[in-house]
């Protein structure tokens, strides 16, 4: 008959290095891990496999209008304040050659440019002017300080569309009354339309609005005293009522169907445009 065994029990080796001993064992599946495969957790240590798990179960944060809430984003501004910055410097030694190309004017809707309707919102007011260089500044403060934040809030492709968008209703409302002969540029448009838009989204959370009502009054009053003359500022208006509109559409859409409400609302938006220009193509050619 054999006797008690006295011996001590073998050391636990680590599950993914088995000649390494440890004392140490997972917090989540217990397993027992070598230095290498630690990782500090909020309690204890996890291996390797369990931290991968936990990354993969993880949701990513959204905001209200469903938007992934991700550090170091702005992208699409960022983008924006570099082709205004890079459509005025163009303009200086050409002779305003880009801002012919991409302005917006009745004359050149007739002839079939409709792509100016979206590329007048890329460019400032006047090249080198004292009024161009102030309103470039401006876009770019009105960019930086709160472009970033309606980005983040609402995400890139949102953001994005909503800009267009907002242009998109200055364009028409300058298209429909104001001479053919006019040519526009309409970064300022489509930053008053975000503007109109980021009322409504601080009216959905009841948030105060009267900053941005404040700023937009200070927008329009500016371009009035710059140039009443050009008739630019009725562009703003179509701008902050678009916008707004676009705006609601996202700020109101149902959660469970969310993607196809505000599809289908910024479509909808952007088609009455569409349908107001072809209009009066129609009855007045």
């Amino acid at each position: 008959m054999a006797g008690p065994d006295f011996t001590a029990p073998a050391d636990p080796v680590c599950y993914r290095h088995p000649d390494r001993p440890t004392g140490i064992r997972c917090q989540r599946c217990r397993k027992p891990i070598c230095g290498e495969c630690m990782n500090t957790a909020s309690v204890g240590f996890q291996c390797p496999r369990c931290v991968s798990a936990g990354q993969q179960t993880t949701r990513t944060p959204r905001s209200l209008f469903g938007a992934n809430l991700r550090a170091g984003g702005g992208i699409v501004t960022k983008v924006l304040m570099g082709i205004l910055v890079a459509t005025f410097l163009l303009d200086l030694p050409t002779g305003g050659l880009v801002s012919a190309v991409l302005e917006m004017a009745g004359y050149y809707i007739e002839t079939g440019q409709f792509w100016r309707l979206l590329t007048y919102g890329l460019i400032t007011t006047g090249s080198g002017s004292f009024f161009a260089i102030l309103g470039l500044l401006m876009n770019l403060l009105v960019l930086w300080m709160a472009g970033r934040s309606l980005e983040s809030e609402l995400g890139s492709v949102r953001f994005a569309a909503l800009y267009l968008i907002a242009g998109l209703g200055g364009a028409t409302v300058l298209f429909l009354v104001a001479p053919t002969n006019y040519g526009f540029a309409g970064s300022t448009t489509a930053l008053v339309g975000l503007l109109g838009a980021n009322a409504i989204f601080k009216r959905r959370t009841g948030e105060d609005i009267r900053p941005d009502i404040t700023l937009l009054v200070l927008l329009v009053l500016l371009n009035i005293l710059a140039a009443f003359n050009s008739l630019g500022w009725i562009g703003l208006i179509g701008g902050i009522v678009v916008g707004a509109i676009a705006g609601a559409t996202i700020a109101y859409a149902p959660r469970d169907r969310r993607g196809t409400w505000e599809a289908v609302g910024l479509a909808s938006v952007a088609a009455a445009c569409l349908v107001a220009i072809a209009a009066k193509l129609v009855l007045f050619s």
